[in-house]
C-alpha cells in the first residue's frame, strides 16, 4: 500500500490519481493525509499547498452542489437542479481527468486550468458500485486491510501509537498491562482502526478519573469497560493471534508524553467513529 501511494505522488508529471478501498475505520482518510505530507516533504507540492476533503455523502441529496464546488459555477447554473449527479456533471469530471481543464457549471467552453491530484476513497467495492468509465481513469487502486488481517507487530504498534496520542493530551506517563493490550486488540470487531481509537480513548479517559492525582496513569485489566474486556475471551478463541501477540507484548507498556513515535502525524480531518 505504501509502495503504490509513492508511485502514484512521484510519478512524472503530475503523479497518478488513486483510489483507496477499504472497510469502515481501516484509516483510509488518514492514509490519504499521509499521502499529502509525503508529497509536500518530497516537494512534488508547494508547502502551502491545501489538501481539501469532500466527503461526497454530505452531497447525497444534491450533487450538483458539491459539483459546483469542485468547479465552480456560473449564474443560473441551478435552474431546475434535479438532485442527482447527471451525465454532464459526470462528464465534467472525466474531462478534468483526462485534459486537466473544465469549464464552471452553467458555462460552455473548458477555459480553466487545475494542476490537482486527485485522491479517493470509499468503503464499496470499485467493481460494483463505481463506472467503469470512472475505474479506468484512476490507476492505482490502494486497499487498505482490515484490523484483524493486519499482522500482530502492526495491532501492537497501533495501540502505541495510540496510547502515545493520550499520553500527550494528557501529558501523563501512560501505562498498560499485557492482558489490558490483548483485550484491546481482540476488543476490535466491525469498526477497525477507528473503532480501537475510540476504546483506546474510553480506557485512558477512565484511567485519568481513577489516577488524577498520580504522575502516570496505569492501567489495569479493572480499568476497563465489560465489552473491551470481553476482547479477551475474543481473542483467547483464535490461538494463533493470541500466541502472536504473546511473542510480541512485554508486560506492561510504558508510554510518555512526546515519545518519538509521535513522530507519526494526527488526522486534521478526522470523521468521529460511532
Amino acid at each position: 500500500s505504501v509502495e503504490q501511494a509513492k508511485a502514484a505522488i512521484l510519478y512524472p508529471p503530475r503523479g497518478l490519481n488513486c483510489l483507496i478501498t477499504g472497510p469502515t475505520g481501516s484509516g483510509k482518510t488518514y492514509f490519504a493525509h499521509a499521502m499529502y505530507h509525503f508529497a509536500k516533504a518530497h516537494h512534488v507540492i508547494d508547502e502551502e499547498t491545501e489538501l481539501i476533503v469532500f466527503n461526497c455523502a454530505d452531497y447525497a441529496n444534491n450533487p450538483e452542489l458539491l459539483m459546483s464546488h469542485l468547479f465552480g459555477y456560473a449564474k443560473g447554473a441551478f435552474t431546475g437542479a434535479d438532485h442527482r449527479l447527471p451525465p454532464e456533471g459526470q462528464e465534467m469530471i472525466f474531462y478534468f481527468m483526462d485534459h486537466g481543464t473544465y469549464s464552471r457549471l452553467g458555462e460552455t467552453t473548458k477555459s480553466h486550468e487545475a494542476n490537482v491530484r486527485i485522491v479517493g476513497a470509499t468503503t464499496e467495492d470499485p467493481g460494483s458500485s463505481l463506472l467503469e468509465t470512472f475505474v479506468r481513469r484512476i490507476p492505482i487502486n490502494i486497499k487498505l486491510p482490515a484490523f484483524e488481517k493486519r499482522p500482530a507487530n502492526e495491532k501492537v504498534d497501533l495501540v502505541k501509537i495510540m496510547i502515545a496520542h493520550e499520553a500527550n493530551r494528557t501529558q501523563r506517563k501512560i501505562s498498560l498491562t499485557e492482558d489490558v493490550a490483548k483485550a484491546l486488540i481482540g476488543s476490535v470487531t466491525y469498526g477497525n482502526i477507528g473503532q480501537l481509537k475510540s476504546n483506546i480513548q474510553l480506557v485512558c479517559a477512565r484511567g485519568f478519573l481513577n489516577h488524577m492525582q498520580s504522575p502516570e496513569i496505569s492501567i489495569t485489566i479493572d480499568d476497563l469497560t465489560e465489552g473491551i474486556r470481553s476482547g479477551l475471551i475474543q481473542l483467547a478463541s483464535n490461538r494463533s493471534a493470541m500466541a502472536e501477540l504473546s511473542k510480541i507484548l512485554e508486560p506492561k507498556i510504558t508510554v510518555a508524553p512526546n515519545d518519538t513515535i509521535m513522530k507519526i502525524q494526527s488526522d486534521s480531518y478526522e470523521l468521529p467513529y460511532n
